[in-house]
């Protein structure tokens, strides 16, 4: 594996991985109210174009990450549009 690829899926951990406490939280919690649903909305918009940039530049780390931010945002989205009381 080259070190260009390393340094993608360190980042990719990271930026994933950053999706994981609020993702446990709002489960646990049953509680999103102080999310944003337009940055969530935003953030998968963003990650859908950035993994359809690394499927044309043929990048796997970017390609398996931002799917994996994806399944993530989207499980927040989803527990934000079902437990979030306006």
């Amino acid at each position: 594996m080259r070190l260009v690829d390393l340094i993608g899926y360190a980042a990719g951990i990271c930026v994933v991985g950053s999706l994981i406490p609020q993702l446990i939280k709002s489960w646990k919690t049953k509680s999103t109210n102080d999310l944003s649903l337009a940055r969530y909305i935003i953030y998968i918009v963003g990650v859908v174009l950035w993994m359809v940039y690394g499927f044309i530049i043929t990048n796997g780390p970017m390609i398996v990450m931002n799917i994996a931010a994806l399944l993530m945002a989207l499980s927040i989205l989803y527990l934000k549009l079902r437990y979030d009381r306006h």
